[in-house]
């Protein structure tokens, strides 16, 4: 008798899935962590690999370039959200989608099937998945099985789930956010509360918050000084949640090119970079350096406030 897991398993080789690493000049991040992705993509015949550039790096565009990585990149820089929107845009016939930012090493790569699982188990139309410290205004849990849902009204967006399903529901992200730059993952994803597909936002599979990626802080590239709501967002994006939009269409602003189209779904086509090991302790030694000068900042602030 065939298993419900392997009948599960043949299931999910029927669709299609598409991982795309989400970046904005930091050619270093993409030489360190998109490589994991890529040799699981390799492997996997349901999977499907992408980078989405927000803006021209040129030196971003060169690696891809070189070792044949599928790029889309855009002439402007509009943030994260409209990256998304891009890839939605031009790749438009996946059953699934994963974003994740191009900082989050990937150690488990079981979190794709398992998101998979349980949102065909418990039609669950998007997941979140980010560092416990971001889980804010946590409500309540669903447990399935040995797994449990931790539900929550506020997050982040360093790993999103997205079903073709949904998104036919509830849209793109927001062009308002383009002139920012940044913000607009909260609002877009109450809109699957909005549209009664959750009771809640955010949606976290608890045992994959350890093990499964490993969180990396480096410096932020986007700064901005805006006004922050009593519930930590950008006022901005309070007032469209509070306005409680259904759809938005999937949009994009400025022109955007696409590079080894067909290496997407051909992803034994891209060549291996063989300096990968060694861009990646290079990338934790800075980032140790960085931490280094965090701790010593805050350990001067901590000592001028007691004097």
């Amino acid at each position: 008798m065939v298993s419900l897991w392997h009948y599960f398993l043949g299931i999910c080789n029927l669709m299609k899935n598409l991982i795309c690493i989400n970046t904005y000049k930091s050619p270093s991040l993409l030489k360190t962590f998109i490589w994991d992705y890529i040799e699981f993509a390799k492997h996997h015949e349901a999977y499907d690999f992408i980078v989405s550039l927000d803006g021209m790096d040129k030196e971003s565009i060169a690696y891809c370039n070189k070792y044949n990585i599928p790029l889309l990149y855009s002439e402007t820089n509009e943030g994260v959200g409209i990256s998304k929107n891009r890839v939605l845009k031009e790749f438009c016939e996946y059953d699934n989608y994963f974003f994740i930012e191009d900082d989050v090493e990937l150690l488990n790569a079981d979190v794709f099937d398992l998101h998979l699982q349980l949102s065909k188990e418990l039609n669950i139309q998007h997941f979140s998945l980010f560092e416990e410290r971001r889980i804010r205004g946590r409500k309540d849990s669903l447990s399935h099985g040995k797994h449990n849902i931790i539900q929550s009204m506020y997050g982040s967006a360093q790993f999103n789930f997205f079903t073709k399903k949904g998104l036919e529901i509830v849209g793109g992200f927001h062009t308002d956010f383009a002139q920012y730059k940044r913000f607009g993952h909260t609002e877009h994803t109450y809109r699957f509360v909005t549209n009664g597909l959750s009771e809640y936002p955010f949606q976290i599979v608890e045992e994959c918050l350890y093990g499964y990626f490993r969180w990396n802080d480096p410096i932020s590239r986007v700064k901005l000084n805006v006004e922050v709501s009593s519930n930590d967002l950008f006022v901005g994006e309070e007032v469209l949640i509070e306005s409680q939009i259904k759809y938005f269409p999937i949009k994009t602003i400025s022109p955007y090119s696409l590079l080894h189209r067909n290496n997407v779904t051909s992803v034994d086509n891209i060549i291996v970079d063989r300096d990968v090991d060694f861009n990646k302790k290079k990338f934790y030694i800075g980032l140790k350096f960085i931490e280094t000068i965090r701790y010593i900042k805050f350990r001067i602030k901590t000592l001028w406030v007691k004097n």
